[in-house]
């Protein structure tokens, strides 16, 4: 059979039984144990969240001369203990008894060192987080299981309907929307037809057929496990959106003991040119929801877990004319797990007066990777960051994290 058949045939095969996982490399590592660290999830709020709305200083009396319009009420503000300068945005309400608990930390006047403020260049640059022009084509987290060594079929996987960014390069990682899609080929009675064609693609490597065979082993090992027979636990209540069910399938991944490392997900929607205060608060409610669910569900497993909130950029400073606020640059994250330093809100606060205003917007203090770093490093145990985050030698430690 030449090639060209070979590839009509495969596509026939995969088109009957439906599509192979989403993977991100022909490189397949050998199977090993892993090191006992926690499972890292990465939640990427696309569109550019508005950090000054979310996580509000109205401690700071210029906000609300900077806002006006679309600044959220001081009597609405959800006030933190022990910190009279920030306050959650009210739809953010779950979220506060994690906060009070110690579990939950915020980082805000933090972003990268772009000057874009496009969607596509922010969100690539932060998802590779190399900034010095080399065009390095791999994502942070991939590098990040580079130098960490081969763990389970399941090291890494982007839940949703395509392998983000940040996980893309040399080490496998999966990519699954929904459980039963995956699960498909595994039960096709042409499974062994599909291998031998992806032979025939690739005889001279066998790189093509060594990713089959990696995904065909996690799809076997996935429908053993059956994730989803573990229901939501301790009362959780997710929130009926895709990102809802896709944090729910985080949380079932981890309580079936697949060796999941690290799971990323979307949540999309933030790109508020108009309309904010509308806009903004059911979104914020979906996310805090998701957030405290997954909590909620995980238990006492979660003293295991460490999970991180990004965006591409915050918002301006001043409102526009639509009663929405336009692209900027710095922004908050949320940072929640059993191993984060939390009840505290992380900033060297720069100020919203006209004189402390980078080009219009919140300027930055901190620099993302130094969040990311300390996490690496102290409960995944990266002894490499340099290679991780190339060019990035910033020696900020904020105190976020305790020793795994």
């Amino acid at each position: 059979m030449r090639i060209d058949d070979s590839r009509r045939n495969f596509l026939k095969i995969a088109g009957v039984a439906g599509s192979l996982p989403l993977l991100s490399s022909r490189l397949v590592f050998a199977q090993a144990v892993p090191t006992p660290r926690d499972v890292l999830v990465v939640i990427f709020q696309r569109g550019g969240m508005d950090g000054l709305n979310a996580v509000v200083p109205y401690g700071d009396g210029d906000y609300y001369d900077r806002r006006g319009a679309v600044a959220i009420a001081e009597t609405e503000v959800i006030a933190l203990p022990g910190d009279n300068r920030f306050g959650l945005h009210p739809s953010l309400d779950l979220l506060r008894p994690l906060y009070e608990a110690g579990e939950l930390a915020l980082v805000h006047a933090v972003g990268g060192p772009t000057h874009s403020r496009s969607h596509f260049s922010c969100q690539d640059l932060m998802e590779r987080a190399v900034f010095d022009g080399s065009g390095a084509p791999s994502g942070w987290l991939n590098r990040h299981l580079v130098s960490r060594g081969p763990a389970s079929d399941f090291q890494g996987v982007g839940i949703g309907t395509a392998v983000p960014r940040s996980l893309s390069g040399i080490a496998p990682v999966l990519g699954i929307s929904t459980f039963d899609d995956f699960a498909l080929l595994s039960t096709s009675s042409r499974s062994d037809e599909l291998a031998a064609t992806l032979n025939l693609l690739h005889p001279e490597s066998g790189g093509l057929d060594a990713v089959a065979r990696s995904a065909f082993s996690a799809m076997a090992e996935l429908e053993t496990a059956d994730p989803g027979q573990h229901a939501p636990a301790h009362g959780a209540v997710y929130p009926a959106t895709p990102f809802g069910r896709q944090l729910l399938q985080i949380a079932q991944l981890i309580k079936a003991g697949v060796g999941l490392e690290i799971a990323t997900v979307d949540i999309g929607g933030w790109d508020h040119h108009d309309d904010e205060l509308n806009r903004l608060a059911p979104l914020l409610a979906e996310f805090g929801q998701g957030i405290a669910a997954f909590r909620a569900d995980l238990g006492a497993a979660m003293a295991g877990v460490s999970l991180v909130s990004m965006s591409e950029f915050g918002r301006r400073a001043e409102p526009n004319a639509s009663g929405g606020t336009d692209h900027g640059t710095a922004n908050c994250m949320f940072v929640l797990g059993g191993g984060v330093v939390g009840r505290k809100v992380y900033a060297d606060w720069p100020g919203l007066a006209t004189a402390d205003l980078a080009d219009g917007d919140l300027a930055i203090t901190t620099d993302y990777r130094a969040v990311l770093s300390e996490l690496l490093r102290k409960r995944r145990g990266e002894t490499a960051l340099p290679d991780v985050f190339p060019g990035y030698a910033d020696p900020l430690e904020l105190g976020l994290f305790r020793h795994a």
